[in-house]
């Protein structure tokens, strides 16, 4: 990839409003409910008795790895056949494993977690990916990423309103119902997907090829790679902020959702008021620019929170950095990810999702173990310290050739 600008690199493509309004919707429902489970889990197996870091990160790493390994067929399918009939049963499938979440959550032993969390896993990485792929071909590209980066911090930030009401209320339950009610309506709106939205002329690559075909691809594309990366280093401020932030603070019950809104609310914020402007970012820093302004707002943000995430000063200061490494990152991982000609649109995301599920497979693990053995000040250093490694390594990627 090369710095150009976004005219040059990636030509208009058509599409009216409606498809784009229509994505967008999409998005905020199915990231509403995921970002609300990335919040809600921690905090309710606490509420449950379940106080060990360790185990709350293997179940957080179940629940974003585990679609790996349905991903490529799924995203293949809905490439050549169509893909809101992928979403209609992924959406489904959410639906009835955050319905499930409600009875340990209402309490019980560890365990009854397991099942509900695992098939969670598996059907947000067939939704979350097949809905990029909609939203990648709903539009303009550099136009459709921003608003779509918006969307999902928007989403988020309802997330953090609706959870902080949930904490406090303690309704851990009714928070994984209403988290099924959203995932039902997702399934509902993708039903009116069609066109090039739904699916790419031309591609049918068999469900039993797909795994192959995607690694190939990420082998043999720079692009590919570094979208990959960079998506996990978004993940990783995600996950620290939604799952680990609440827990590195020593405050009573009460106090932790104010605190946890400042940073989600302030984070996301900032997301959605700059993420419509990633088009004329990246029109005068070129893509390149654009990728090396979000990793220098994520290793600053992390240090901040790290450094000074028990302060007002600290959370705001932290979460403002985080969210414009986010809002600039989510428009260039996904551009870096679609823009070649090879293969379809959800399997080059997918092609994309191999690193990423692995290291938010294992990089919760770490965090948890480093909660556990070092104390809550070691988290966010060390997500600094991945994230700035990341960060070096995409900018080798992106580099003009």
């Amino acid at each position: 990839m090369t710095g150009d600008s976004p005219r040059r690199a990636a030509p208009t493509r058509p599409g009216g409003a409606g498809p784009m309004v229509r994505a967008l919707s999409m998005v905020v429902l199915l990231f509403t409910t995921e970002a609300m489970f990335q919040t809600l889990l921690p905090t309710a197996m606490k509420a449950a008795g379940v106080s060990s870091g360790l185990l709350v990160g293997v179940f957080i790493a179940v629940s974003q790895g585990a679609g790996l390994l349905v991903a490529p067929p799924a995203a293949a399918l809905g490439d050549s056949r169509g893909r809101g009939r992928v979403l209609v049963a992924g959406g489904l499938a959410v639906a009835a494993t955050a319905a499930l979440l409600a009875v340990p959550a209402a309490g019980g032993p560890v365990w009854l977690w397991s099942l509900p969390i695992l098939g969670y896993g598996l059907a947000r990485g067939i939704t979350v990916i097949t809905t990029l792929g909609v939203v990648a071909r709903s539009g303009d590209p550099y136009r459709t990423q921003g608003f779509n980066g918006a969307a999902q911090r928007l989403a988020s930030a309802l997330a953090a309103l609706l959870t902080a009401l949930l904490v406090l209320s303690e309704g851990w339950s009714a928070g994984f119902l209403l988290m099924a009610a959203l995932a039902l309506a997702f399934a509902w709106l993708a039903r009116g997907v069609h066109g090039r939205a739904d699916r790419d002329a031309g591609v049918a690559v068999p469900a039993r090829a797909s795994y192959r075909e995607s690694l190939r691809m990420l082998r043999r594309d720079p692009a590919l790679r570094a979208s990959s990366l960079l998506n996990l280093n978004l993940n990783t401020l995600v996950i620290l902020g939604n799952a680990f932030y609440p827990l590195t603070l020593d405050v009573p019950t009460g106090e932790l959702a104010g605190w946890l809104l400042i940073l989600l609310l302030c984070r996301d914020l900032t997301s959605v008021l700059t993420g419509p402007w990633f088009h004329a970012v990246a029109a005068v820093l070129g893509l390149r620019g654009v990728v090396l302004l979000s990793g220098a707002c994520a290793v600053a943000g992390l240090l901040v929170v790290g450094i000074g995430g028990g302060t007002l000063a600290g959370v705001l200061a932290g979460s403002v950095l985080q969210g414009l490494a986010i809002s600039m990152g989510i428009g260039s991982t996904n551009i870096l990810a679609t823009s070649g000609g090879d293969g379809g649109t959800a399997l080059r995301l997918t092609a994309t999702n191999y690193a990423n599920s692995i290291g938010s497979f294992v990089l919760p693990l770490g965090f948890g173990l480093l909660f556990d053995l070092l104390g809550p000040g070691s988290v966010f250093l060390s997500g600094a310290g991945v994230s700035l490694l990341l960060g070096a390594r995409v900018l080798m990627l992106t580099r003009v050739r």
